[in-house]
């Protein structure tokens, strides 16, 4: 018989279906450019806080659907069937529906407009190890050196999906910004 979403399934995920914050759990190659951009970024005296590199793939079948139903971007009923995650989406009730996916998202501790309006993949560069969530702060103005040497002066921004000096020194390691999600870094920006 099947679970229906809400907390349960936090904490089934947090028992079977583990995220890794370890950047040695990344992909080889992405994991070398990773590894360079922290150390620059570091270098320059910015903080950075590592949430997620590798998903499984039950995980973001969870948060994607979790997502899109307690955003309301999709009935219940649309959510697939997947082996092995033996969840019910659908209470019978729409509110009800909602809140048990809410329940999830709160849970997990995706972000949801405005920090992010995409609901999290179900093919995620994260389960290939190939994406990282990171939060980078630092103040005022700091200078970062790009892979080639060169070094590029930063002003801190909140909003480091507008901070596109940021995002093109990232860039020069092979670390691509997607825009429109916060945390998210990876090796094609998706």
């Amino acid at each position: 018989m099947a679970t229906k979403s809400g907390k349960y399934w936090v904490t089934w995920a947090n028992a079977h279906a583990k995220n890794s914050n370890k950047v040695d759990d990344l992909e080889v190659t992405f994991r070398a450019a990773v590894k360079a951009f922290i150390k620059a970024l570091k270098d320059a005296g910015a903080t950075v806080d590592v949430s997620t590199t590798k998903r499984s793939d039950k995980r973001a079948y969870l948060f994607h659907w979790s997502w899109k139903i307690s955003q309301g971007k999709c009935k219940p009923s649309d959510a697939k069937k997947m082996i092995g995650v033996d969840i019910e989406w659908n209470h019978g009730d729409l509110a009800k529906s909602k809140a048990g996916a809410l329940e999830m998202v709160t849970g997990f501790g995706l972000a949801v407009p405005p920090r992010s309006i995409n609901p999290p993949s179900l093919t995620s560069n994260h389960i290939s190890g190939k994406a990282i969530d990171m939060t980078i702060i630092w103040t005022g103005t700091i200078k970062i050196k790009k892979k080639d040497g060169s070094e590029v002066s930063v002003t801190y921004s909140p909003n480091v999906n507008t901070n596109t000096v940021l995002h093109s020194i990232g860039d020069s390691y092979g670390v691509k910004k997607l825009k429109t999600d916060a945390p998210h870094w990876s090796y094609n920006g998706r």
